[in-house]
């Protein structure tokens, strides 16, 4: 005797494993699609990252700049250098440092380079390199540490000369993950770029350190000077990147997003056309529209989650040898970027299987002795 099984018979799988080709062929499209949106998410959230790597290792609580300037780097401007010595007497203040921040276009023998020179005062251990991978931070005006990664790029080692604004520095120190997005930070001492600008009497900002943050801001601001936080600076940075790069990369996940659903579209329409002589088997055996539209529903649903399993593949395999052949370019994930990514994939999903749904509404029975294989 046979047993008589009490459960439905698992067609929706059976279809899929019938033809194992055609699934995985629409589940690496699906996968292409949902890893672009990922690829796509996560180099947003790492520019977001590199464009604050400065303002979020400052080291101070108060940042004096001057009028109009919201970003250290975008909008640079110059105080008087007797600025620090008034800051650092206001009631409140246990230091003052100054600070002078531009990009700067180097002539290396190869060709240009753009870098985000940063000049600190080396005795305040303020607004300096917070991560040495060698040598270590400059002390003299003719002395210069880079990020590492550059370094390596442009084949600089410790002890080359680098040329900055005509005068030849001597590289002391490399840094680690040190770099703003596709522009590296290069640290040198505030004397020695004084020197190099010609600016002995000025300074681009100060850096503030404070027990009572909100006190000594109110006092700052009273006597006239315009005062930030190191979060309002990291907030104009992420604003301004928004402003550059928000817009295409906003625009190409909306692309990723339709293609996908496309696809996911057309390799369930596809599969549910190239089954049709079955599913008009199934409903000539009794099967009713509803189990039919269960049946597109489950496929279109089962490829697309094979198809997520296939994007998290790709994206590992793409971070990598985006993270070998393009450092400056960043991938960074993140739960909300993964809920996101999965949430678009559901939706997918249930736009993509009405048409498949919509077809099978109106199936014959009489298709299945019409088609054939």
């Amino acid at each position: 005797m046979t047993r008589r099984s009490d459960g439905p018979v698992p067609i929706s799988r059976r279809f899929l494993i019938s033809r194992p080709v055609l699934t995985a062929a629409g589940a690496s499209g699906i996968g292409l699609a949902l890893m672009l949106m990922l690829l796509l998410a996560g180099l947003w959230v790492g520019v977001q990252d590199r464009v604050t790597t400065y303002d979020d290792h400052l080291g101070a609580d108060l940042v004096v700049v001057p009028a109009g300037t919201r970003s250290l780097f975008a909008d640079p401007g110059v105080l008087p250098a007797p600025t620090v010595d008034r800051v650092a007497q206001t009631p409140g203040v246990t230091a003052a440092a100054p600070l002078r921040t531009a990009y700067q276009i180097l002539e290396l023998p190869h060709g240009k380079a753009a870098v985000a020179a940063v000049a600190f005062d080396p005795t305040s251990g303020l607004g300096g390199p917070w991560a040495l991978s060698a040598g270590r931070a400059p002390r003299a005006a003719d002395e210069v540490v880079v990020d590492v990664l550059w370094a390596d790029q442009h084949n600089i080692e410790i002890g080359d000369l680098l040329p900055i604004l005509g005068h030849q520095m001597n590289v002391v120190g490399l840094t680690d993950d040190t770099a703003l997005f596709m522009t590296p930070l290069l640290f040198t001492s505030t004397s020695g770029m004084d020197q190099m600008l010609g600016a002995t009497g000025t300074t681009g900002a100060v850096l503030v350190t404070t027990d009572e943050p909100a006190a000594v801001a109110a006092r700052l601001r009273a006597e006239g000077y315009s005062v930030r936080t190191p979060a309002q600076l990291r907030e104009a940075s992420l604003q301004l990147a928004t402003d550059i790069y928000g817009s295409p990369v906003r625009l190409m996940v909306g692309v990723a997003f339709v293609a996908g659903t496309l696809i996911v579209a057309l390799v369930a329409y596809t599969r549910v056309t190239e089954q049709e002589r079955d599913l008009g088997v199934l409903k000539a055996l009794g099967a009713t529209p509803a189990r039919l539209r269960r049946i597109a529903v489950a496929q279109t649903v089962t490829l697309t989650v094979l198809g997520t399993l296939a994007a998290v593949v790709l994206l590992v395999l793409t971070r990598e040898i985006l993270a070998w052949w393009r450092p400056a370019f960043p991938v960074l994930l993140t739960a909300r970027t993964m809920a996101q990514t999965a949430a678009a994939a559901a939706v997918m999903a249930v736009l993509a299987a009405w048409l498949p749904v919509h077809r099978l509404s109106r199936l014959d029975a009489a298709s299945a002795f019409r088609s054939g294989r």
